[in-house]
């Protein structure tokens, strides 16, 4: 009985479940192999002695009846396995000694006076059993050792198949009884190194079921990485699959073994094929298509993301190539690609007619297999058989599909596979073939997007293939292709020659792109979330190759209604579409080339009609923009939208919030409808309006950095005026971009870049560490119920002082509405805002005004800033203008925002508002300077006879427009520190404390707030700008706010850093000089360091030298003014004071010679001297008088009457100038050695 036929699976699967009535149905071919299992099993005994089982071993029994072979299985089960055992034990410790050498010694066999083959046909089965282990243990052994190429075993034994089932049935008997001296999987790897392993190697494991995932991955796990490049790997392939052919059920395990070990791919890729043959879905449903997942499945292969298996698969791909096959069917890759191609024949079969359509049911497969291929070529080189699979190939993708997503998935799959596999249409006529096809789809394109229902159809990606290969950006094209099927594709370049001529020639010419561009539909409700190709790729890749200008196409409308159209999360294009749009409205295509034509900007009405739709009803569900297309949209004008913004309301509207927030916001739709005020469909309101912004900021930007080139090349552009970017709500867009950066991804940095440069008033970093605190006040809710309406919260402003409680309900109810609500009520808070100056204003009112006024500022600042500034003007200056103040006006001259009430100065809240203004204003007024400047540059240098009006003269010199430039920017800079030192100037003025406001505590508490809040301004302009604080002390400030200055500012430390006090210092103003000794006082006291020692010692001698040098006048009025600055330099640095008391003993010998040459000195100066010796109280009062006690010379009134002072009074006297400055020198001696000595223990 021949033995060589295989196992059946229905026989395995029988044997492995016991089904033992499956097995009496089975031909006694089929069960040979099995037999050592079946014999075995009839002999021992059971431990299940139910009639079941007892029935069971009755039918073993009846199929083991009429077969002869059993006798000799039940004699080789009939010997001394212990006995055995033990030779055995000794046989493999003899074979670990000798390794593979040795094969005359052996334990088991000995005495064999014949062949191999003759004593196992001549032996008993005992002497078999020994035969066989012998020679399996002397392969085990062999295989061990290390050796370059795959070692093949010849036995008389093995090789001989005559001798096959009895070496089978003895092998299987010895494993079974034996089966901790021989693992099936040791035996197994052995076994292929003998011929018919692979059939040894089945009926070994289908005679012990159990083991059958063990060999298998013993087998999987020792194989190569290629299997099919050895002789060795293509025997233990053929096992495993002979293996997973008796057993299908582990062939998808055993493939996914191979996977995770990336070993033998040849297996997994036979395995598949078996599957699919055999009509097994992998998955058990029915979502593959028939003939099993092959496509599937090697496309995973190819596409994983882990790199390791992507590559090992590839490189299968790669050698199979390269390998030549006598026969070209046992390769795997062979069998693979006969597969393939056969599915594509089968596709081929449905279609239909002479334009070869396909149908419906096939195209997702056809996608696949598409997609397949372009793996293969891209990522693993297969190459395409020219008889065999380039004309399936094109005939497959030159098919037309049905309209549907899967139809448009398919022509967008084939127009990649055209750019990824250029040798499909290496030949003339397929290459006619793809052209009539490619010509087919600019013609039903349209169809297919209106039938499809889909948004991206491959409309776009043939424009925009198109608009690639005219601007020879290949690289580009195979970026798309690459992202289309989401595989990386490998072209040269000069294989697209082919398809490039289809498309430059005879498809698309360079005309008929841009025309079609412009007629191609906006995609509505544009965002990020729609896949593929859309128009707007297209017209971005055509703007920024200046083809629409090239050819006189106007783009402009295309644009508008694209940014209309606009939805949320904003699609990454359309940042990058405004900055080439904008490119081409103002730059040339190339430096050499200035009469290029180009694009129209936006309209500033078309800009207009977009910013008069509300921003605070944004879209939100789908079932709101159903309904609320029944309502009537109510939308107002752009005239009444402006009238808003600045805080009036056009006539016969109502003033409640609800009311005017109506007049200015669009009902929530889908896309707002056209009517008779022209507002264009907006799909969202808040994305166009940031679109616009970043377009009009943008183009503000490019046209100021090119002024130069514009005007060399006599071109005007465009400029947008100054209303209209004052009538944007910047501050609100901003802000919303930057809560909702998820949705506006790539706009809003670029557009907070440029606000940061042409609007730094809007961006500064309070406003956006800001935050308005939170309301938990419920005074709202108390009576009388105000209406919030501008009349009532003007009377209620008016009475500020008589009635603050009405006042402080209406606020704090304010302070509840979002700021859009708020808004239409800013007229009336800001014109009446001097109301709150009257005394009595308490001051939870000014604070919860401040806070009201801050939530308006997140608005519509800039029209807030003025409308404050020109209700916070005086009466008188009020009276003298005529107009209303514009920030216009604010801008060219700041400091308007300073000529308010002299009262502000008295207020805290609203002095932080104030300069809060006054910062912004001074940003606006040095960024509009710089824009002047841009707008207008020098090109060419007047001559200097033509600039003073001279006649003649051509040699004059002439100064460069760079000098010129440099010129203009000093002045520029001179007048932008002009202003902000003016502005210091008057705010440290305003620190002073008036004569009238000297007494009082709460006077006292207020200044200090106020100094508090100046001197924070002045510290933060300090930083920004170290120019100004040299600046401002040169030009000086009232002596006494030194001191509150330097400890109020903790940036004054830069005049010791900057090192300019010396320079003060030099100057030959006395007053300069004595004002830089009191600072230099001060910031020692403030800031002891070792630069501030050396400025302090430099003083010191300063003074010293001055009163050697100067008249009388003057070295007394240096001493009385240097005195108190001493005594704090002595305070700072006790080192200091040997100079210092050296100094003053110089004065009090200049002032004791002045005394002495005076024409009247006073009498008894001795005795008063000696006074002072005594320690009498001697002071020096602000009067310049000097208060001591009576001498006993002076006359006094009679003790006992009434003007007879007690003894202890001091009576004040008028001393001469110079005694007054001796007793203030003697004074400041002492205070000097008590607070430099005495204070610091140095004894």
């Amino acid at each position: 009985m021949p033995i060589t036929t295989p196992v059946s699976p229905r026989v395995f699967k029988a044997i492995e479940k016991s089904d033992i009535h499956t097995l009496a149905c089975c031909r006694e071919e089929e069960i040979r192999p099995i037999l050592p299992c079946l014999v075995r099993l009839s002999l021992i005994a059971p431990l299940d002695l139910s009639a079941e089982c007892i029935a069971g071993r009755f039918v073993v029994l009846r199929i083991l009846s009429g077969i002869e072979v059993v006798n000799s299985l039940v004699a080789l089960l009939s010997i001394d396995f212990p006995a055995l055992e033990a030779d055995v034990k000794k046989e493999q410790q003899l074979r670990q000694k000798l390794g593979g050498g040795g094969q005359g010694e052996s334990v088991l066999v000995q005495n064999m006076a014949n062949g191999l083959a003759l004593e196992f046909e001549c032996s008993d089965p005992t002497r078999r059993l020994r035969l066989l282990l012998s020679e399996l243990l002397l392969v085990m052994a062999q295989i061990r050792e290390p050796r370059p190429d795959f070692y093949h075993k010849s036995s008389e034994l093995f090789d001989n198949p005559c001798y096959l089932a009895e070496v089978s049935d003895v092998l299987c008997i010895a494993l079974a009884e034996l089966p901790s001296l021989l693992p099936p999987a040791e035996v197994a790897e052995a076994l292929l190194h003998v011929t018919h392993g692979p059939t040894l190697i089945s009926h070994m494991v289908a005679n012990q079921p159990d083991c059958f995932r063990e060999v298998v991955t013993g087998l999987v796990v020792n194989g190569d990485k290629q299997d099919e490049d050895s002789p060795g790997g293509l025997l233990r392939l053929q096992a495993v699959r002979t293996l997973c052919q008796m057993n299908p059920s582990q062939a998808l395990n055993v493939r996914a073994l191979c996977v995770e070990q990336c070993r033998m791919p040849g297996l997994a890729v036979y395995l598949t094929l078996d599957a699919g043959k055999a009509g097994s879905g992998l998955s058990g449903s029915g979502s593959h298509s028939e003939g099993g997942d092959v496509v599937s499945y090697v496309t995973g292969l190819l596409l994983s993301h882990n790199h390791q298996q992507r590559t090992w698969f590839a490189q299968f791909v790669k050698s199979g190539q390269r390998r030549k096959y006598e026969h070209q069917a046992s390769s795997a890759l062979a069998a693979l690609r006969t597969d393939l191609s056969e599915r594509l024949r089968n596709l081929l079969l449905f279609n239909s007619g002479a334009d070869d359509t396909l149908p419906d049911s096939q195209v997702i497969h056809a996608t696949a297999l598409l997609r397949l291929y372009c793996a293969l070529k891209s990522l693993a080189n297969l190459k395409f058989s020219e008889d065999k699979e380039i004309g399936l190939l094109l005939q497959l993708v030159t098919c037309r599909p049905p309209p549907s997503a899967a139809g448009v998935r398919f022509v967008s799959t084939g127009l990649c596979m055209l750019i990824a596999c250029p040798s499909l249409i290496s030949s003339a006529e397929n290459e006619r073939r793809a052209s009539e096809w490619i010509k087919w789809l600019v013609k039903e394109e349209a169809y297919f997007a209106g039938a499809s229902g889909v948004s991206s159809s491959f409309g776009a990606m043939l424009l925009l293939m198109a608009i690639h290969f005219h601007v020879q950006q290949l690289s580009a094209i195979i970026e798309l292709v690459s992202a289309a099927l989401g595989m990386k594709i490998i072209t040269r370049a000069t294989n697209l020659s082919r398809i490039k001529y289809i498309f430059t020639h005879d498809v698309f010419t360079e005309q008929v792109v841009t025309a079609h561009a412009v007629k191609v539909p906006v995609t509505l409700g544009l965002n990020a979330n729609i896949p593929g190709f859309l128009p707007v790729h297209c017209v971005y890749h055509q703007l920024k190759s200046r083809m629409f200008t090239k050819h006189k196409v106007p783009i402009k409308d295309w644009i508008y209604n694209q940014i209309c159209a606009s939805s949320t999360p904003l699609h990454p294009v359309m940042p990058q579409l405004v900055e080439v749009y904008v490119n081409s409205i103002i730059l040339p295509a190339s430096k050499g080339a200035p009469t290029d034509n180009f694009n129209e900007p936006i309209s500033e009405q078309e800009i207009m009609a977009v910013f008069s739709q509300s921003i605070f009803t944004e879209r939100t569900s789908v079932k709101s923009r159903s309904s609320s297309g029944r309502v009537g949209a109510s939308r107002c004008t752009w005239r009444g939208g402006s009238a808003m913004l600045r805080g009036k309301w056009p006539p016969g509207q109502s003033h409640s919030p609800a009311a005017s927030l109506a007049t200015t916001s669009t009902q929530t739709s889908s896309r707002t409808t056209v009517g008779a005020t022209g507002s264009p469909d907006v799909a969202s309101v808040m994305t166009s309006q940031l679109l616009l912004l970043y377009y009009l900021l943008l183009y503000q930007d490019v046209r100021l950095s090119n002024t130069h080139q514009l005007l060399a090349n006599t071109r005007r552009v465009h400029a947008y005026s100054p209303h209209l970017f004052a009538q944007l709500p910047i501050r609100y867009l901003l802000s919303h971009a930057q809560k909702e950066q998820r949705l506006y991804a790539g706009l809003f940095s670029p557009l907070l870049k440029l606000l940061v440069s042409h609007y730094p008033q809007l961006c500064l970093v309070e406003d956006w560490l800001y935050q308005s605190p939170p309301s938990h006040s419920r005074l709202g809710i108390l009576p009388p119920k105000v209406p919030l309406d501008p009349p009532s919260v003007a009377r209620a402003m008016e009475g500020a002082a008589d009635n603050s409680g009405r006042l402080l309900v209406l606020l704090d109810r304010l302070m509840q509405l979002p700021p859009h609500h708020l808004w239409p009520l800013a007229a009336p808070l800001t014109a009446n805002i001097k109301c709150l100056l009257q005394p009595g204003v308490p001051r939870k009112v000014l604070d919860t005004y401040r806070q009201v006024w801050f939530r308006l500022n997140s608005l519509f600042p800039r029209r807030l800033w003025a409308m404050t500034v020109e209700g916070l003007l005086p009466a008188e200056l009020l009276g003298r203008t005529h107009r209303t103040l514009t920030e216009d006006d604010i801008v060219l001259d700041p400091l308007y925002v300073l000529r308010c009430d002299h009262r502000i100065y008295r207020c805290a809240p609203l002095l932080q508002i104030v300069i809060y203004m006054l910062q912004v204003y001074l940003l606006s007024s040095r960024t509009f300077l710089s824009q002047q400047m841009q707008n207008t540059p020098v090109l060419t240098a007047p001559s200097p006879a033509s600039m003073v009006g001279g006649s003649g003269g051509g040699g004059g010199n002439t100064t460069s427009p760079q000098a010129l430039e440099e010129e203009r920017e000093k002045l520029r800079g001179a007048l932008v520190l002009t202003q902000e030192s003016a502005a210091v100037q008057i705010l440290l003025e305003a620190c002073l404390i008036k004569q009238h406001l000297r007494e009082g505590e709460a006077e006292a508490l207020t200044q200090q707030e106020v100094r508090s809040i100046v001197c924070s301004y002045i510290h933060q302009a300090f930083l920004k700008d170290t120019t100004l604080a040299k600046l401002v002390h040169f030009q000086g400030y009232p002596d006494e706010l030194v001191g509150p200055v330097v400890r109020g500012v903790p940036s004054m430390h830069i005049a010791i850093g900057l090192n300019w006090i010396p320079e003060l210092l030099q100057l030959p103003d006395l007053d300069k000089q004595l004002f830089a000794i009191e600072l230099t006082s001060h910031l020692a006291l403030q800031n002891a360091m070792p630069s501030t020692l050396s400025i302090s010692r430099l003083g010191i001698n300063t003074l010293a030298t001055l009163l050697s040098v100067l008249g009388e006048d003057e070295r007394l009025k240096i001493m009385e003014w240097s005195l108190h600055c001493v005594v704090r330099m002595g305070r700072a640095f006790p080192a200091l004071v040997d100079d210092l008391l050296h100094l003053l003993v110089l004065y009090g010998r200049v002032a004791a010679a002045q005394a002495a040459l005076s024409p009247a000195p006073a009498p008894k100066c001795v005795a008063f001297l000696d006074s002072m010796e005594e320690g009498k109280v001697v002071e020096l009062r602000g009067d310049g008088m000097a208060v001591v006690e009576k001498m006993d010379y002076e006359e006094c009134a009679p003790a006992g009457s009434p003007s007879s002072p007690s003894p202890k009074t001091q009576l004040p006297r008028r001393l001469p100038r110079e005694d007054k400055l001796y007793a203030s020198i003697i004074a400041a001696f002492r205070k000097l050695v008590n607070e430099s000595t005495m204070t610091h223990n140095l004894y």
